[in-house]
């Protein structure tokens, strides 16, 4: 009964669907060859999106027998479904430490039903919700010492999108043993799923990756850099038409180091709190799940070029945090849905990006101190009262 709900659900929020969006052009072609039986087409058509994301995608694209709109509201369904089977695994690790019914139906229903997915799924890009997917169940996994499971997952993720390797490390440091077999096995399987690709269009492959790690010259008022950028104005003749555009752009500085720097975050990060636990290892569940969303956060407002979907493992992370460490509401998902359903709202249309980008940058600078300080043990949350509702707000509370 929970899999037909979550089929009905998935089917229900993929016929919501207005517009293809980027995946029109991004992965629709290449899909909808693969769909077709054209596998040299699909090759050789370049997609932002890894090799798991479409290969899902096609045999859905396949059975709607259909394009456009048609074939991209079947084509987010398999994105869909796996949102509603990490919901109902999520549940399951709550119902195991005593939350109750109406606390795991949130973490469930959340998974799939939230701003996020709905704006990942209007702008073309469901493949953000699976590799959000991935890799929070890549720490539940690890977690519970699923080290096969964890390593199928996690190289999966990798293949999804290239983002997906700020996962890596929480999820290595998560498992109890058999860390570098782990490895080697995500690492196997994500060069099973991408080297075809790579032998048999090595151009379009090295392109799209090249295109993946640029920022290009403009920036959001999503993005922590928006405040250095200088508005710059263009004029361009379509149709005997003269057209002016305006765009924000950062110091060519910023669009150079941005990626590196997150990099270098996603490896500076778990070793730093490696070091505050003295190498303690496997982290807790819980401190793996809040090291994910930390660094899901820092890989959202660094990068000069933020969606509001990139938050998506963001807060997945945090519906996974709560059901590996608390016993009452999933207050830190329900935090984030309100964070979330503000932001969509004012994001349709800004009409200051100024205010805007202002407003965005408090709210994820308190999350991140909030998760930096439970990282690193700066505040000593385990002493919070567990009394009710408030319980929930200690980051480690019920480990």
């Amino acid at each position: 009964m929970p899999f037909v709900l979550i089929v009905l659900v998935a089917v229900w929020v993929a016929s919501t669907i207005g517009s293809t969006g980027d995946w029109k052009s991004d992965a629709g072609p290449a899909v909808e060859s693969l769909a077709a039986g054209h596998v040299d087409t699909y090759f050789s058509t370049p997609t932002m999106m890894g090799p798991l994301a479409t290969l899902v995608q096609a045999p859905f694209v396949a059975l709607s027998g259909s394009s456009g709109l048609g074939a991209y509201q079947w084509a987010v369904i398999p994105s869909l479904l796996a949102a509603g089977l990490l919901g109902l695994y999520l549940a399951s690790i709550a119902r195991r430490r005593g939350a109750s019914r109406f606390a795991q139906l949130l973490l469930a229903a959340l998974c799939v039903v939230n701003p996020l997915t709905f704006v990942a799924l209007e702008a073309g890009h469901p493949e953000e919700i699976l590799t959000a997917v991935l890799v929070v169940a890549a720490i539940a996994a690890a977690s519970e010492g699923r080290s096969v499971w964890t390593a199928v997952v996690l190289g999966g993720a990798v293949a999804s999108k290239q983002w997906a390797v700020i996962a890596i490390l929480p999820a290595l440091f998560a498992l109890p043993s058999q860390r570098l077999r782990t490895a080697i096995g995500a690492g196997a399987v994500a060069l099973a799923l991408i080297l075809p690709g790579l032998i048999a269009a090595p151009d379009s492959f090295l392109g799209v990756q090249n295109q993946a790690a640029s920022t290009g010259r403009v920036v959001t008022p999503w993005s922590v850099w928006y405040p250095t950028a200088t508005e710059q104005v263009e004029v361009y003749h379509m149709g005997g038409e003269r057209l002016v555009a305006h765009r924000e752009e950062p110091p060519p500085l910023v669009g150079s180091l941005s990626h590196p720097l997150i990099v270098a975050m996603v490896l500076l990060v778990p070793i730093l709190v490696t070091l505050r636990q003295r190498w303690k290892l496997p982290l807790t569940a819980a401190d793996a799940m809040a090291l994910l969303a930390f660094l899901a956060l820092l890989r959202s407002i660094l990068d000069p070029v933020d969606n509001f979907y990139y938050h998506e493992p963001l807060f997945l992370a945090l519906l996974g945090w709560d059901a590996v460490s608390s016993r009452d509401l999933p207050v830190r998902g329900l935090l984030g849905l309100g964070a979330a359903l503000i932001f969509w709202q004012q994001g349709e249309a800004i009409s200051d990006p100024t205010s805007f980008n202002l407003a965005y940058l408090t709210v994820v600078g308190l999350a991140g101190v909030i998760l930096a300080s439970s990282l690193f043990k700066l505040v000593p949350w385990t002493g919070v009262p567990r009394i009710g509702f408030f319980a929930g707000l200690s980051p480690n509370s019920g480990d």
